[in-house]
């Protein structure tokens, strides 16, 4: 097998194992007993339909690629460009709402400590990404990962997870936005409510409609004139969060820190608030979907992902021992800390500042929302899998931000945020699954399943740990003894399961200690899954049954990959780092 389908671009410098194989005329059983590709699926060579598949691909992807590429903006993301994006993409609400939330139930003055303990939780998986999208610096994030370890049926359900993340979320953004809106307006400007009630007709959020259309319009515009707005209000809003975190410390009363730990809440409490808080770090992955336009790829996008999750874990600290520090954990309001702890101070042109500000710098994850969405679908399109039309970024540009326009104006999205952060998390395990698979080696198909057993046994325990309680921790020694045994049985191989370097002309970055930072980050995220509502995850499973669906219904009839088979990027253009790939089917 390993045939190859397109290589128009570059001549291949490297193949598959299988591949080099039979190039030296080996003979067949040799040939089964060195081949090593993830979930792979084997055709006969005599299949005529499969044949006449490929046929048809070859033809249409001579077209179909060059038309597509010829959308993709040039690189031009610089890593300030980068980081911009990461930190616009991640702050918002971790700020602004979940650490009033925290500190008056959760951990009271030891916020901070559920900062640092979700801070290390979020770098598990980002040593993951950060490795995946300096060695795959291609537009896609997780589902280009999952697609060049795992196969086309897994990165389909990637793309499904990510759309959550992305189009889902910005409009939960949005309506909040819109509601923030009016309670700004009716609190700091005391606007009567007979206007503010023709900004929310019948349940319908006019404001939140007006700031998607506003930051499709943006995108529609033109690249370099969102990716100026981007970082201008991504920094306008750090700089916020630096205001309020110094005017906190001005206010600092060293009595509010004491107890440290309330008896209340105990240790519990604490570790309760780092699961919340957890979710104040997603977002940060935004980066990788524009590794196709990121410059020197190989470096700024590693760098700005680390770089990325420092700054805000930094932030996110700061803040909150600024919070707890000028008012009592008690006395926090968890809807709006920072503008009435001021107040409670009597410091009201800062609470305004700080109430005002958030208004006007929470739009700029909207607007990254509707910047990463369409290089997703651009990805996919590139791929066959969804239609070619989504390869063009305007196309795609018009198509997410008109479901985002309606989901933000019609959708109230209380019931639907358990749903959405299961998928983001799902996503996250994707990708670190996917690093393990490139950089373990696999025998007989050996690493592909004691990975689906340590994820199977995770969520289980999770689960028991969530909803049985101590019982739970029984079946922790199970998964431990997975990654044990994927760690003994699996050796480390060079990345891709290949013969030769995939990357030749430089170092790139490296997680330590695989395969048991992606799994312990993979039970982490199957931990916080387990903490939301039934309710949530059920929407999640049906979700991913129409990805599956749509999948054999369009994606699969039109490529020549079939489920579980891999493709694998062969080649980064040495002049700008461009990854270019041979669409290689390794089985």
């Amino acid at each position: 097998c390993g045939q190859q389908i397109n290589t128009s671009e570059v001549e291949l410098h490297q193949r598959s194992p299988r591949t080099q194989q039979d190039n030296n005329d080996t003979t067949a059983a040799d040939a089964d007993d060195t081949g090593e590709g993830a979930f792979s699926l084997e055709y006969p060579d005599d299949d005529d339909d499969h044949q006449q598949l490929e046929e048809e691909h070859q033809q249409h992807q001579q077209t179909q690629t060059h038309n597509i590429h010829d959308s993709l903006p040039s690189r031009h993301l610089s890593l300030f460009d980068l980081v911009s994006i990461g930190v616009g993409g991640t702050i918002g609400s971790g700020i602004f709402v979940l650490n009033g939330l925290i500190a008056n139930s959760y951990a009271g003055p030891a916020t901070f400590i559920s900062w640092i303990v979700s801070g290390i939780a979020a770098l598990l998986s980002g040593c993951c990404y950060a490795e995946l999208s300096g060695r795959i610096p291609t537009a896609g994030s997780s589902y280009a990962y999952a697609f060049v370890a795992l196969g086309e049926l897994p990165a389909y359900i990637t793309a499904f997870m990510l759309t959550l993340e992305f189009l889902l979320s910005g409009s939960a953004v949005a309506r909040s936005w819109g509601d923030k809106v009016v309670e700004w307006l009716r609190v700091e400007l005391s606007v009567s409510e007979e206007f503010l009630s023709m900004l929310q007709p019948y349940g319908i959020n006019l404001m939140a409609c007006f700031i998607s259309i506003v930051t499709t319009l943006l995108v529609l515009w033109g690249v370099r004139e969102s990716k100026l707005v981007t970082d201008f209000f991504t920094w306008v809003k750090v700089f916020l969060v630096i205001f309020m975190t110094v005017g906190g410390f001005t206010l600092f009363n060293p009595a509010n820190m004491t107890p440290l730990v309330p008896p209340e809440f105990g240790a519990a409490g604490v570790l309760r608030g780092s699961i919340s808080s957890f979710f104040g770090y997603l977002g940060f992955d935004a980066v990788c979907c524009v590794a196709g336009e990121a410059i020197n790829p190989e470096r700024n996008l590693p760098l700005s992902i680390v770089i990325t999750l420092c700054f805000v874990t930094f932030l996110y600290i700061a803040a909150a021992i600024s919070l707890v520090g000028m008012q009592y954990y008690q006395d926090i309001s968890p809807e709006s800390g920072f503008p009435e702890a001021f107040k409670a101070n009597n410091v009201e042109w800062a609470a305004q500042l700080t109430a005002a500000g958030e208004v006007a710098t929470l739009p700029v994850v909207v607007l990254i929302s509707i910047i990463i969405q369409p290089r997703l679908q651009f990805a996919m399109a590139n791929d066959g899998l969804i239609p070619e039309w989504f390869g063009e970024m305007k196309n795609g540009a018009m198509f997410a931000g008109v479901l985002m326009t309606i989901f933000a104006t019609f959708v109230p999205f209380s019931a639907l945020d358990d749903f959405v952060s299961a998928g983001i998390l799902v996503a996250f395990t994707i990708t670190n699954c996917s690093l393990v698979v490139m950089r373990c080696e696999s025998v007989n198909h050996r690493l592909e399943k004691l990975l689906a057993m340590f994820n199977l046994s995770s969520f289980f325990t999770c689960m028991m740990l969530s909803h049985v309680g101590h019982v739970g921790w029984i079946f922790t020694p199970l998964p431990l003894f997975i990654a044990w045994k994927i760690s003994h049985t699996c050796p480390p191989t060079s990345f891709g399961n290949t013969q030769t370097q995939l990357y030749r002309h430089e170092k790139y970055f490296t997680t330590p200690m695989v395969p048991y930072v992606p799994c312990l980050g993979m039970f982490v995220n199957y931990f916080l899954i387990a903490q939301l509502s039934i309710f949530g995850i059920g929407c999640l499973l049906v979700y991913a049954c129409v990805a599956v669906a749509l999948y054999f219904a369009y994606g699969s009839c039109k490529v020549t990959t079939r489920g579980w088979e891999v493709r694998q990027y062969s080649q980064v253009d040495a002049k700008d780092g461009r990854v270019i790939h041979s669409d290689a089917v390794i089985t």
